[in-house]
């Protein structure tokens, strides 16, 4: 874990929202980090746009492949895509099982009003943060968290997680997601 620490005004220089996600958060041993950050490459790798954009690739050849040699190829990809989805939503039930609870979330961490199952939460400890947001492209949220804050703060009683290691799709995703909801929240309070 570095030492860094965001400063208040680091923290509030991307947009906040506050909303109810579903969520999964687990105290990890150091001995765990390697392993959540090899899952955070893996879902990058599987959402990066080479991987996605190879369709254009194959399109290109259309000529010296065939039309339909082409169109089985895309096949391939999209089942492997979903064989990807399938396998990555068994392998996360029952690790660090997601419930709904209102967050306050941002590209830099998130903060957790506390709730009587919690656990025992200690400054400095290292996490694994689910997050599952509305997206298509990057519906679940995964980092490497570590507890900043715990007791009473400006956002009321709770625990606050700076994302340590987080993959830039998915920083975007939350920024994207953020920006989103707080347009519409204008728009609602306009328009009652």
């Amino acid at each position: 874990m570095s030492d860094f620490r965001p400063t208040p005004a680091e923290r509030r220089s991307s947009v906040r929202v506050r909303s109810l996600l579903a969520c999964g958060i687990r105290q990890i041993d150091v001995e765990e980090i390697s392993a959540v950050e090899a899952r955070i490459l893996d879902f990058a790798v599987l959402e990066s746009d080479s991987v996605m954009a190879d369709k254009a690739d194959w399109s290109e050849r259309a000529d010296e492949l065939g039309k339909e040699f082409v169109f089985v190829l895309s096949e391939i990809r999209a089942l492997r895509q979903q064989m990807a989805e399938i396998q990555h939503l068994v392998e996360s039930q029952g690790v660090n099982p997601m419930v709904p609870r209102w967050v306050l979330l941002n590209d830099n961490g998130l903060f957790l009003p506390f709730i009587e199952e919690d656990q025992e939460w200690e400054v400095g400890a290292p996490c694994e943060v689910r997050v599952q947001i509305p997206n298509l492209q990057t519906p679940e949220i995964l980092a490497v968290g570590e507890v900043v804050r715990v007791g009473s703060g400006e956002d009321g009683d709770g625990v606050g997680i700076a994302f340590r290691y987080i993959s830039q799709a998915h920083s975007k995703a939350i920024i994207r997601y953020a920006l989103r909801r707080e347009r519409q929240i204008a728009r609602s309070l306009r328009f009652p």
